[in-house]
């Protein structure tokens, strides 16, 4: 078995049938999508939140690695170690979407490459050929996968091309800007690395890139985007807070988020904590560079007091 088949059979195919399943039910592909996407987002939902702390731990710790830097630049090795130990101690580990995506690439020619989508769609022999046997064929046999929504009425040519007046797109750009923004910690610490820097520039690129691919993609898989990332939304507001979102939304600073207040208390701790590190090992280091006293030292210490004694 080679390994795209594997993937299919673990991951694709499983998702696929999930969502005919879901469009038996429903009879509109578009809900079907969107009930499919919340349905994995959240069974996945503790691997998402370990996803999140994690990077926004990478993010909390930022200002104590920059005090790293600047005291152990120079040396790499303990600069290294310090880092190591920084990690350990913020519990930091800086080692179904593309399923989900996939399988609607699958989902029979319906959601095939635009914008020509020269083939008729998902067949019932093609539903056949990958169904569980507990899942019925929402397909007739004379019949083809209708894909599609009915509460997106100016797409009606069905979620297999392209949206004809780019809503889709522009929205999907628009909550990724949003969960972009959102990701970003609320004191950003001015970086000369050029990793973070790239970092913090995707974060206003990648929504215009969104845009841009949404446009060319079909309307399902646009759909399926826009999905997923207000699920991410609503994620981060529990998990992480509003991030640097008041900056550009100040109303939202009155409204606080379960995530801030921990949050806070977290990041302070780290810096605290790599303060008192560092202010423990330059004592350790200056204890090791006072000279010992000398034998002749002490010796002369025994006369003088020897003499004070007898002067008494």
């Amino acid at each position: 078995m080679d390994i795209l088949t594997l993937w299919n059979t673990l991951l694709v195919h499983p998702v696929m049938n999930v969502t005919l399943f879901a469009y038996s039910i429903i009879h509109d592909f578009g809900l079907a999508i969107v009930l499919v996407t919340i349905t994995i987002r959240l069974a996945l939902y503790p691997l998402y939140v370990t996803q999140i702390r994690s990077q926004r731990a990478m993010q909390e710790v930022a200002p104590a690695m920059e005090e790293l830097k600047k005291k152990y630049g120079k040396d790499r090795q303990r600069f290294s170690q310090e880092q190591m130990k920084l990690y350990s101690e913020r519990g930091v580990n800086p080692a179904a979407g593309c399923a989900l995506y996939n399988s609607l690439l699958q989902l029979g020619c319906g959601l095939g490459p635009p914008p020509g989508n020269l083939c008729p769609g998902l067949t019932h022999d093609m539903v056949e050929s990958f169904r569980y046997a507990f899942i019925s064929n929402p397909i007739p046999p004379d019949g083809s996968l209708e894909t599609t929504a009915h509460w997106l009425p100016w797409i009606t040519e069905g979620l297999q091309h392209p949206d004809p007046f780019f809503i889709l797109p522009v929205l999907a750009g628009a909550v990724q800007l949003i969960a972009s923004v959102m990701a970003m910690p609320v004191k950003q610490v001015q970086s000369g690395d050029t990793a973070q820097r790239m970092t913090q520039s995707m974060a206003y690129t990648f929504p215009l890139i969104t845009v841009v691919i949404g446009a060319r993609f079909p309307a399902g898989l646009t759909l399926y985007w826009i999905t997923t990332t207000m699920f991410q939304i609503v994620q981060q507001y529990f998990v992480s807070g509003w991030g640097q979102l008041p900056k550009y939304l100040p109303f939202l600073r009155g409204i606080p988020t379960p995530a801030d207040r921990e949050l806070h208390r977290r990041e302070q701790a780290a810096i605290a904590e790599a303060r008192k590190d560092m202010k423990d090992k330059d004592k350790e280091d200056a204890d090791d560079r006072e000279p010992a006293p000398t034998a002749s030292g002490a010796s002369n210490g025994g006369r003088r007091r020897g003499r004070r004694r007898g002067k008494r």
